[in-house]
């Protein structure tokens, strides 16, 4: 797992959340999951640790 900072675009307003996940792909998803109507997504790892 790997922690990724998610930042969502949603009308203007950026919204910045962390989380752990597999990989960038899993991350955008699970934001995606969140707010179905971002406009966009982006992902940036903030660690390349795996924990485990």
């Amino acid at each position: 797992m790997r922690t990724y900072q998610v930042t969502v675009l949603d009308g203007g307003k950026h919204t910045r959340f962390t989380t752990q996940q597999r990989n960038g792909a899993a991350a955008a998803t699970y934001a995606l999951s969140i707010y179905p109507w971002a406009r966009s997504v982006s992902t940036k790892p903030l660690s390349t640790h795996r924990a485990g």
